[in-house]
């Protein structure tokens, strides 16, 4: 019963986002170095969930979404599912061995997968090993994905302070340059790598959007 009320919440959500999308204008900005059709790990900040799906929508034909198996993610698995991403259940700790493995093989199958790198509970802005796991076993590469909205609803209480665009708003988003992580490398040494990276995208994308402005 408790899923069917947040899968209802979910089509809600989904049917909001897609008006609202409608409204808004929406540029992608992608590295030169992305190859089309090629397989990726794309990471984000929780906060720039909705805006980091919109920008992946046209990224990749086949794109995969982990969400977790908490209420916040059955809440946004509904209209990922529905905007074309193939969800996959879990965690993306190294313990979480079904999900894992699952987005492994989508990745290597040309999929690209993303989810929020600080998520889903926290601590905000603190990358987790576990996306950087899955680009290191799968060998393909880490993508750091930044996003801006000129105007938007920012969750305060929220543990991410989530932001929400609002109707008619312009949103840029930028897609980096790959980072490869060798089979061999210590994840603990590239954390602080993609956290830098990840916040260089947002500020990118919002010096993108002041000029347009």
């Amino acid at each position: 019963m408790e899923n069917n009320k947040y899968k209802k919440y979910g089509l809600m959500l989904y049917y909001l986002l897609r008006i609202i999308s409608k409204t808004m204008k929406i540029e992608v900005i992608k590295s030169p170095k992305l190859i089309d059709g090629e397989g990726y790990v794309c990471g984000f900040w929780h906060n720039k969930l909705v805006g980091a799906s919109l920008g992946l929508l046209n990224f990749s034909e086949k794109k995969a979404v982990l969400a977790s198996p908490s209420k916040d993610g059955e809440l946004i698995s509904v209209p990922l599912e529905k905007m074309g991403f193939t969800m996959v259940r879990g965690s993306s700790g190294k313990d979480s061995i079904k999900s894992v493995l699952k987005l492994i093989k989508l990745v290597k199958a040309g999929y690209s997968a993303g989810t929020p790198l600080d998520g889903p509970k926290g601590p905000i802005y603190e990358v987790k090993p576990g996306m950087l796991y899955l680009a290191q076993k799968s060998g393909k590469a880490l993508v750091p994905v930044g996003v801006a909205f000129n105007n938007k609803w920012i969750f305060e209480k929220a543990w991410d302070k989530f932001q929400m665009p609002k109707p008619f708003s312009k949103m840029v988003c930028v897609i980096g340059e790959p980072i490869f992580i060798p089979s061999d490398a210590n994840l603990d040494d590239y954390l602080e790598l993609v956290k830098t990276t990840l916040f260089e995208m947002d500020k990118i994308a919002e010096q993108k959007l002041n000029t347009k402005n």
